[in-house]
């Protein structure tokens, strides 16, 4: 008998002791905080989607603008009959330098304010510069996850740059819009958005636009906290009403119908994401519709999560 109660200490000994569960007044162990990185869904062109802390500097150089008088949305008709440049235009170059300021008020939620410098340079008007129209918003990530960000947001445009000079609109804009970011595999993203431009006054030029736009990332190189990924977007615009002024070989302006133009541009670039703050891109961009904005477009920007 008293080996049996030997053996029967003995291999309860040797059984594992069962899993304790936890009390019922010991708080779950809170889940580690979710971080963003720079690289989650940054592209070139195509808003970001993630609502974040961020500064961003932008500088945009546009070249042989033919059309900037079209719908009023890079500047308004000129004089006499609108408040625009003094002489009717043949093509401009412009820079425009930016800086933009986003703040997290909510979770999913952001504001943020951009404004900046413009430098023109009209073929037959004299050249200018000074401050530009300034915007504000609001972004409302609707989704949001580790695969997949998609948001609202929400831009008014404010008429603060001189229309007589080129640097403004000369009316307020609105642009709801609906930015998304998925991340297709490991290595490969696509950024999408939709945007709706209404002016609010204007001259009788002024008409809607929508804008849509599709990016692909690749991370071509993944480092040790840095990604370099090449960049390749698209950005259309189609012009719902309005008109637009041309110079005739004659030297004399003539007022065309807007409605129903689409402009389509091609855009190559690269963006390389250093740790979880810093990031740089810069990217060229080329008009390859008939119609066009302007012909060529460089673009170079610093973005820093703060």
């Amino acid at each position: 008998m008293s080996r049996l109660l030997s053996s029967l200490v003995l291999l309860a000994a040797a059984l594992p002791a069962p899993a304790q569960e936890p009390a019922d007044d010991q708080p779950a162990e809170p889940p580690p905080p979710r971080r963003v990185f720079v690289r989650a869904g940054g592209v070139g062109y195509v808003d970001w989607a993630l609502p974040v802390d961020q500064v961003r500097l932008r500088a945009d150089f546009g070249y042989d603008f033919r059309a900037p008088t079209r719908a009023e949305f890079f500047y308004p008709r000129g004089r006499p009959l609108g408040p625009g440049l003094p002489e009717p235009e043949r093509a401009v170059d412009f820079q425009d330098h930016t800086l933009y300021l986003e703040k997290v008020v909510a979770p999913d939620w952001s504001v943020f304010a951009e404004g900046g410098v413009r430098f023109l340079n009209p073929d037959l008007n004299a050249n200018t510069s000074g401050l530009a129209d300034v915007n504000v918003g609001f972004k409302y990530a609707f989704v949001n996850d580790e695969c997949q960000t998609w948001t609202f947001q929400f831009r008014t445009y404010l008429p603060t740059g001189v229309p007589s000079r080129g640097l403004g609109t000369n009316h307020v804009s609105l642009e709801p819009g609906i930015l998304g970011f998925v991340w297709l595999a490991e290595r490969l993203g696509v950024a999408s958005e939709v945007r709706y431009w209404q002016p609010i006054g204007g001259t009788e030029f002024a008409g809607p636009i929508v804008r849509y736009g599709l990016g692909l990332r690749y991370d071509l190189i993944d480092g040790d906290g840095w990604q370099l990924a090449p960049i390749a977007e698209a950005i259309g615009w189609t012009v719902l009403g309005g008109h637009e002024s041309r110079l005739l070989p004659t030297g004399r302006s003539a007022v065309l119908d807007s409605n129903g133009t689409t402009v389509v541009n091609v855009k190559l670039g690269a963006r390389l994401d250093v740790g979880e703050r810093f990031g740089v891109y810069a990217g060229y961009g080329r008009a390859v519709t008939g119609e066009r904005w302007y012909r060529d477009v460089f673009r170079v920007e610093f973005r820093w999560l703060y």
